[in-house]
């Protein structure tokens, strides 16, 4: 029999709360949030989506150099952990974010 731990969780209404049944998590697919960056900023999705693009690639490349992130409103990221895996680079990353966020 399988031993289940207690995984700790975040989302908007109850960040940091421990749960023994976590909910999965929510993906969120970069047509999804290319279309978010367009309707909060009302830029057009032609001219948005390269910056974005080019934004994304930027970030993957300096946490594959292992720098540490200081991207406000994101917050403060850094590579605590990193393993070569067959299909690519597993990158854990620790985040942290001003209260509130």
């Amino acid at each position: 029999m399988q031993k289940q731990r207690a995984t700790r969780y975040a989302t908007a209404d109850d960040a940091g709360q421990v749960s023994s049944d976590p909910q999965p998590a929510r993906v969120v697919h970069k047509r999804d949030f290319i279309d978010a960056v367009v309707a909060a900023t009302g830029a057009k999705k032609s001219e948005a989506r390269p910056i974005i693009e080019a934004t994304l690639e930027q970030l993957g490349q300096a946490l594959s150099a292992g720098q540490t992130l200081a991207v406000p409103p994101l917050g403060r990221g850094r590579v605590n952990l990193e393993k070569d895996q067959r299909g690519g680079d597993v990158i854990t990353l620790r985040l942290r974010r001003r209260a509130g966020r």
